[in-house]
Parts: C-alpha cells; structure tokens; sequence
C-alpha cells in the first residue's frame, strides 16, 4: 500500500470516528461537562502512558545515538514552527499560534512509518511525540492562557507529557522491561488516544456551523501555512543538521508535515480558548493533507535520502 492509500484510509477512519462523537452531541448523549471530562482524560492520562510504553524497546547504543539525533530533528522542526507563529502570524489567535505549532503525529504518522519501517520506525518517531508532547504542556500551555501559566522548570519536569516520557526513558536505559499483562493493559489504555481525540473531535463539530470551516477565507491562511510554509522551513533545517541516518530522516520528513495536532481543540477546551475554531482548522487542515502530505513526503525524499 502507498502512502497516499495509508493516509487516505487514515483519513477515512478519522472520519467515520467522528461522526460517531457528532451523533452522540446531537442525541445529547454527551454534552459540554462529559466533553471536558474526557479531554482531561487523554490528556492528563491517556498520552502519558503512550509515551512511556514508546519506550518499551530492546536496549542498543547505536540505537539510543539515534535516538538523540531524532530529538535533535524534532527540536529543530518545533522551534522553526514556533518562529513562524510568533512572525507570520504574531496578530493572529492563540489558537491559530498553537494549530502551526503541533501537529497529528501519533494518529498520522504511526500508521504510515509502521510498514515501511516496522517498530524500528516507530521508536525514532517516538522522540518526535514525546517532544510535541512536552511543549504542548509547557508553551502550548503558556501560549493558550496567554501566560497564566508560565513555563517554569517544574512545569517542564512535573507535566503529564514529561512524567510519562522520563519514566519510560528511565525504564528503557535500565533495561527493566513491563511485565506482559501489566504491557497490555497499559498499551489498551494507549489505544484510545486517537479514538478518544477524533470522538470529541466530532462533538467540537457537532457544535459548530459548517459553513464557518469552509466558507471562512482566513482558515485557509492558517492551513497554508501549516500544510506548506512550515513543513518547508523544517525540511530547509533537517537538511542543515548533521543527520544521515537515512530512516531517521524518513521519519522526521513524515512527522514534519501532519496535520493540525486534535489538542488544538482539546487544550483550547480545557483552558479557555474557542475550541470550536480549533476543531474547524482540524479539521480543514486534515482534509487537505490528502494532497499536501505526499506531495511533502515525496519532495522530503528526495532532497534527503
């Protein structure tokens, strides 16, 4: 299967996941208090444990050297979005400054990096998460309550993103493997990031009015710039780094152009943004990632492998 079929059938299930959450708010089965409970869940739970079982791989040396360079990768790309936010958009939303920033890297990328990689890819793409994950907790964080809740130290080493990560990075260097049924268990809790997101996803639209994703001519600047502009300044960068480890940077090109990261709505919902504009960009920008993704992965290939 090519990658425009894997993320087309992503797409596809993302959809259809959806449309389960926009049912269940127009049946009132779930409502604004059983939405915010949820996305504390995920948030402060559910993605936690699927940084630390990322991390549940054999040990090897070679391996943990590139996993320090995809960290160097994944920082890379993270400053040069937030560069673009705080210029190209620094009279925009907060919301609009976060929707550049994070993207949909565990939902999107796994899937597409998993068969042509297998796990081996999916470790290296597990630096990328866990570096979205912190700075979403820490400047995505910041950047929603308009500085609130400022970055500190503690707030870089006490967050739900960094506690899930350290351990399993502890966990891994000690060589101290899960037991199997406490794995499983675990990495069951794991699996519902994505459902969980894409549910609540669809409630966020079963509150807006369709016209206002698409008919909004300023959403378009926005997904231009996250589809286009900043997977372009990353992928300038990538090929700056001294990075020729020829998988590592197939998987950083991959990260670098998902879609818009569903904490866009999520975070907006839990500290006081207009998450219903967050799910709209979410949602228009996953729907021109059919086209933009590998039309970026195909140039990404060819300028660095």
């Amino acid at each position: 299967m090519d990658i425009s079929s894997v993320i087309f059938n992503q797409l596809l299930q993302m959809f259809f996941i959806m449309m389960f959450g926009f049912v269940l708010v127009k049946i009132s089965f779930l409502n604004m208090s059983g939405s915010q409970q949820l996305a504390n869940i995920v948030t402060k739970f559910v993605i936690p444990i699927v940084l630390m079982l990322s991390f549940q791989q054999d040990y090897n040396t070679n391996q943990l050297q590139l996993l320090f360079t995809s960290l160097l990768g994944a920082l890379a790309i993270t400053l040069s979005r937030i560069f673009i936010a705080h210029t190209l958009l620094r009279k925009r939303s907060k919301i609009d400054k976060y929707a550049i920033v994070f993207s949909n890297t565990a939902f999107m990328g796994i899937p597409i990096i998993l068969p042509i990689l297998g796990y081996e890819g999916i470790f290296y793409l597990s630096m990328y998460i866990v570096t979205s994950a912190v700075f979403q907790f820490t400047y995505g964080i910041w950047i929603l309550s308009e500085g609130k809740q400022p970055i500190t130290v503690k707030s870089i080493l006490t967050n739900p993103a960094s506690i899930g990560a350290l351990v399993g990075f502890g966990l891994y260097i000690t060589r101290i493997p899960l037991p199997e049924v406490l794995y499983n268990s675990l990495d069951t809790i794991g699996g519902l990031s994505s459902p969980l997101g894409m549910i609540l996803l669809g409630g966020y639209l079963a509150r807006s009015k369709m016209k206002e994703i698409f008919l909004v001519k300023s959403n378009y600047w926005i997904v231009a710039v996250r589809l286009v502009i900043s997977p372009l300044l990353a992928l300038f960068l990538i090929w700056l780094l001294p990075i020729s480890h020829p998988e590592v940077l197939l998987v950083l090109a991959i990260a670098n152009c998902t879609p818009t990261a569903v904490n866009t709505a999520l975070f907006s919902q839990l500290y006081g943004g207009d998450y219903e504009y967050g799910a709209r960009i979410i949602i228009l920008a996953s729907f021109f990632s059919i086209v933009t993704m590998p039309l970026m992965i195909s140039l990404a290939t060819f300028l660095l492998l």
